[in-house]
């Protein structure tokens, strides 16, 4: 009895270490710069996340001399994202024995973000695609609760006004992990 309990013991010890080094499926909601998000992270390789979303918040614009980014509470801009992340240090913080649940790492990405603009609002926000690469953390703040933040450049095309212009990107949001 004592031997398959301590068998039993060192397999359930060895699946939640195994389990702690692989990239996890996570659905999230999250609020922050740029509105309220659903999301749902999916690994596709052993350090490579595609995250796709739907969300509303802030309304994008485009002209030839810059962007325009508005935030308008009572009349947000639908939006639906998808990208991939590269997680570069999450095998590294792997060995270092650091924190790993909810994809916590360093990461390099390339995300696709359209907004579906909104005509009632008082700034005028028009249907626009943002392509950009940017590089980013997410940790943990909790069992549930995420912070990720990005910094990077991208390109944004507004399909209202025939423009397009390079766009800084900023990002953070907070998320709470609901699978």
């Amino acid at each position: 009895m004592k031997k398959t309990l301590a068998i039993a013991t060192l397999l359930l010890a060895n699946c939640v270490l195994f389990a702690q080094e692989k990239l996890e499926q996570t659905g999230k909601v999250s609020l922050g710069l740029q509105g309220f998000e659903l999301s749902y992270e999916h690994p596709f390789a052993k350090t490579f996340i595609w995250e796709s979303s739907l969300g509303a918040g802030v309304g994008m614009n485009a002209t030839n001399n810059g962007v325009e980014y508005n935030f308008n509470i009572p009349n947000v801009a639908p939006f639906i994202t998808t990208g991939a992340k590269w997680m570069y240090n999450f095998d590294k913080r792997v060995a270092k024995e650091k924190d790993t649940k909810n994809n916590a790492a360093n990461y390099l990405g390339l995300q696709t973000k359209f907004s579906f603009g909104n005509d009632g609002s008082i700034n005028f926000q028009n249907q626009a695609l943002l392509t950009d690469i940017h590089w980013g953390l997410q940790r943990n703040l909790g069992s549930k609760f995420t912070i990720n933040t990005n910094i990077g450049l991208g390109y944004m095309h507004d399909f209202e006004n025939t423009a397009g212009s390079i766009s800084p990107i900023l990002r953070l949001k907070f998320g709470y992990r609901i699978f």
